[in-house]
C-alpha cells in the first residue's frame, strides 16, 4: 500500500515538473524577441561624399616642406592606421589624428594618405610594399 502511494506521489511530482516546463517552453516561443533590420552605412560612400563635397584643393606634398616618408600603413574597413618617419622619430596615425599639430590625416587607402594642412589636402602616393 505504501509503494503505491510513493508512486502516485513520484509520478504526480513529474506530471507537475513537466506541466511547467513545457509552459515556460510555451511561454519562450511566444515571447521571442523581435529582429528589426539594420541599415548601416558605407564608410566609403562617406569617405568620399567628404572629399568629394569639400571646395578644398589637393596638392602634392611633394612640393611642400613635408618631409616625412611612409615606413608602413594597415589598411581595412576599419581601424586604419599609417605609421610615417621624419628623421628619428615615427609616428603612429589613425585616421581623424594630427601630425605635430600641423596635418591632419584624412583618409588610408592601398593607393594613397591624404593629409589635410594650412586649409589644403594634400596626397601622399603609397609606395610601401610595392
Amino acid at each position: 500500500m505504501k509503494t503505491i502511494k510513493i508512486k502516485q506521489i513520484v509520478i504526480s511530482l513529474f506530471g507537475l515538473i513537466s506541466t511547467i516546463l513545457i509552459s515556460f517552453m510555451i511561454l519562450g516561443v511566444l515571447q521571442k524577441p523581435k529582429i528589426q533590420n539594420i541599415d548601416f552605412i558605407s564608410l566609403d560612400t562617406v569617405e568620399n561624399k567628404l572629399l568629394n563635397n569639400s571646395n578644398q584643393q589637393v596638392t602634392s606634398i611633394e612640393n611642400t616642406d613635408f618631409s616625412y616618408t611612409i615606413v608602413g600603413y594597415r589598411y581595412g574597413k576599419s581601424n586604419s592606421s599609417v605609421i610615417v618617419k621624419k628623421g628619428s622619430k615615427e609616428f603612429v596615425l589613425y585616421e581623424g589624428d594630427i601630425l605635430e599639430n600641423t596635418f591632419e590625416l584624412i583618409s588610408i587607402s592601398p593607393n594613397e594618405i591624404i593629409f589635410k594642412g594650412s586649409g589644403e589636402l594634400y596626397k601622399l602616393e603609397n609606395k610601401v610594399g610595392k
